[in-house]
């Protein structure tokens, strides 16, 4: 996974929920976000990989499964930020094009609306 690939909306998402959720586990993850749990446990090693979240083990019993805690970085906070703010535009950029073809469309059905009641006189 290269740096550009990394910040996606999906790595924005797993850095909220990270974030926002401190019993967080891989399961909880694809659930929320409504992927397969390989994908969650991909994105949550490329995240750690890049610094932006750690691992933290919890667990006293090493004879235990791992019981794992997810925690933003400084550096995942500032990216998040970031991220975020990247998002927001390209969803205004891609609202404000919708709008246009909206008014296209609208503009379109009252000329041929206009044009029918001319042909009919009205």
């Amino acid at each position: 996974m290269n740096e550009h690939e990394l910040f996606t909306e999906e790595a924005l998402h797993v850095m909220r929920e990270v974030d926002e959720n401190p019993d967080l586990n891989q399961r909880l993850l694809s659930q929320k976000l409504n992927i397969s749990l390989g994908k969650a446990n991909y994105l949550l090693k490329e995240l750690a990989k890049k610094g932006l979240i750690k691992f933290v083990n919890f667990s006293h019993n090493s004879d235990k499964t791992k019981k794992l805690k997810y925690i933003l970085t400084k550096k995942g906070m500032n990216d998040k930020i970031t991220l975020t703010y990247h998002f927001l535009k390209t969803k205004e950029r891609e609202y404000k094009r919708l709008k246009n073809v909206y008014e296209g469309y609208v503009a379109e059905m009252n000329r041929n609306e206009n044009s029918r009641a001319d042909r009919r006189g009205l």
